[in-house]
């Protein structure tokens, strides 16, 4: 399994199109789907490059960070460089006059190009443990797996501007909150994950996901079945079993710049078992995206705004959180919540129209700290600086 993971993210990233087109709203349907059945809000499909040949339209997309960290508060400072990157590929066609259909695959090379095993450092970051008898990881985010995604999804027009359709994955996203924090319009110039991952964001990389929906241009309604994943080791694995959770999304788009969704799910079983709830409202254009996301887990909530502002060459991004914490995760402490506060800048060296180069730094600040032991220090803070580059 882990060979097959590895083909396929290798071979993903020789499938990149030669130039973009203009594409019809029955063509562009899927393809505006950037991680399983979710979408990014905006005028057009968020794939950089998308080409179509005869039958068959092709896209690929990529991003890739290389950082160096620091952080400070604690009485040692920890210092690393690593990169955070995935890429994807895909193809769609149509079949007949009413029927559309799309392949995809997403990649991250992050399991071997991270010093740790248990991902990047990220001071007060949290992810709960695979089984129970372990401790959950502290101060560190995990990488994103090798293999995120190995997906066919169908769709059948029942109008000019309406489809039924149905997705299937090996490993994929279930119809469940926002598109995940790396390919969400408003979170990918951030070098780091949320602070809010293991609330928000821990259940995209499912496997035997099946989703049966209908869309229209303004709504959209899902329901899911899947395998609730727990990913483990150094993350180029997969944790496959059998069909353990479900899940169901509405989502609104009154206009191509915002979506609003609300969805629900219950992920795996016996002591395992969750609920989680989630909702969001989002809004981009070509140069501004922002994102306000709900989520409660169990009895742990989280509640974040992010914001990306382009201007010309000059990228500017914000963050903000606050995030329920399992009392005594921090040195054992009765912290039972955190909030974070996240600036950055990324400035473009070079913007040729297929790809984008930039240079730039995020600063993670954490209020809330007085009651953390003595090892986090006064007032513990990180530093990214960093090299991005991208696919447009």
């Amino acid at each position: 399994m882990k060979r097959v993971a590895v083909l396929l993210a290798i071979s993903l990233a020789f499938v990149t199109p030669l130039a973009a087109e203009e594409l019809s709203f029955e063509r562009a349907f899927l393809l505006r789907n950037i991680s399983g059945t979710a979408a990014n809000p905006g005028p057009e499909p968020h794939h950089a490059r998308i080409v179509r040949s005869n039958a068959w339209t092709t896209f690929f997309d990529a991003q890739a960070f290389v950082s160096f960290s620091s952080e400070t508060g604690p009485a040692e400072q920890r210092t690393e460089v690593f990169s955070t990157n995935w890429f994807s590929a895909g193809a769609q066609r149509t079949i007949g006059s009413r029927g559309l259909f799309l392949v995809r695959g997403r990649a991250s090379l992050e399991p071997v190009t991270m010093q740790e095993d248990e991902g990047y450092p990220q001071m007060l970051q949290l992810i709960s443990p695979v089984e129970l008898t372990d401790a959950p990881q502290v101060d560190r985010m995990r990488p994103q797996s090798l293999l995120g995604e190995a997906a066919a999804h169908f769709a059948f027009r029942t109008s000019e501007a309406s489809f039924l359709h149905l997705y299937g994955a090996f490993v994929g996203d279930p119809a469940l909150g926002t598109p995940s924090y790396a390919l969400r319009s408003s979170s990918r110039e951030f070098a780091e994950a949320p602070f809010a991952y293991d609330v928000q964001e821990s259940f995209h990389e499912a496997t035997r996901v099946v989703t049966l929906g209908w869309s229209s241009r303004i709504l959209s309604i899902e329901g899911s079945a899947f395998h609730d994943a727990r990913r483990f080791g150094d993350y180029s694995g997969i944790d496959d079993g059998d069909i353990d959770s479900h899940s169901a999304r509405l989502t609104l788009t009154p206009m191509r710049n915002w979506s609003i969704q609300v969805s629900q799910g219950t992920l795996g079983e016996d002591l395992f078992e969750r609920e989680i709830s989630t909702a969001s409202i989002s809004y981009a254009t070509s140069n501004v995206a922002s994102s306000l996301i709900w989520t409660e887990q169990e009895d742990l909530q989280s509640l974040g705004i992010e914001l990306i502002a382009r201007v010309k060459r000059n990228t500017f991004s914000a963050r903000v959180e606050n995030v329920d914490r399992p009392a005594g995760v921090f040195g054992y402490t009765d912290v039972e919540n955190t909030s974070h506060f996240m600036v950055g800048y990324i400035f473009d060296v070079f913007a040729s129209g297929a790809w984008r180069g930039g240079i730039g730094a995020n600063v993670d600040y954490h209020i809330q700290t007085h009651d953390l032991p003595e090892g986090y220090g006064h007032k513990p803070q990180a530093v990214y600086v960093f090299v991005r580059f991208r696919s447009e």
